[in-house]
């Protein structure tokens, strides 16, 4: 005897489900978010909020707001000015019609939506690209520095890390006397390193200690 039963498809029950898609919820056709950091769920309690008309009530429930939006990012709360930002954060997100008493002067946005001020790429002319501009500052004060053991140690150091980066870029053999040749130009020979000496060398880079030029394609 077969032991499956037949199943009765007409008559079995059809799961619950919206009767047309525009009855689905969909992020997509909500209303968009004033400051999509902090969620929809804070928008929602600030919109909850508006509504609110016991004053004392909303100034409650706008203090509950501001800590669950400090809470999602628990590490800023000691910065100085976070809890600031907090508040004109939330005016922003009611759209400054949340009638309160806020802790703080409210830096009105003026309607713009807040975001992050634009980092500036760095200008100016890089001699050696391959060193890169921090190394560049750090040869120029080497320049200034006046003769000493301290400048000798510092001249070593800046040499490494000028001949790893060498190596990175070029993938071939770097000799130290490139190295040296480059800091004289740097420092328009007033640093002259003579790295040729027993013992005086610079450290030895392996190989495949980077990823050539050639490795990447690059050549």
């Amino acid at each position: 005897m077969n032991s499956y039963q037949k199943l009765d498809i007409e008559n079995a029950p059809v799961p619950s489900t919206p009767d047309t898609l525009a009855d689905r919820d969909y992020n997509s056709t909500r209303q968009g978010l004033r400051m999509p950091e902090y969620g929809r769920f804070v928008q929602e309690m600030v919109e909850y909020c508006l509504t609110i008309t016991d004053r004392a009530a909303r100034q409650h429930y706008a203090y509950a707001i501001a800590d669950v939006m400090a809470g999602l990012n628990p590490e800023m709360r000691d910065v100085p000015g976070y809890q600031h930002k907090i508040w004109d954060h939330l005016a922003y997100i009611a759209d400054y019609k949340l009638d309160i008493d806020y802790p703080f002067p409210i830096n009105k946005n003026d309607g713009h939506k807040l975001s992050p001020q634009k980092l500036t790429y760095p200008k100016g002319h890089i001699r050696f690209r391959h060193y890169g501009r921090l190394l560049e500052k750090a040869v120029n004060e080497l320049k200034e520095t006046p003769e000493s053991p301290q400048r000798d140690e510092l001249t070593r150091l800046i040499a490494n890390r000028m001949k790893r980066n060498l190596a990175d870029w070029k993938g071939d053999g770097v000799a130290d006397s490139k190295v040296a040749r480059d800091i004289a130009y740097y420092t328009e020979g007033r640093v002259n390193p003579n790295f040729s000496s027993p013992g005086e060398g610079l450290m030895q880079i392996g190989e495949n200690r980077f990823r050539t030029r050639r490795n990447k394609g690059l050549i």
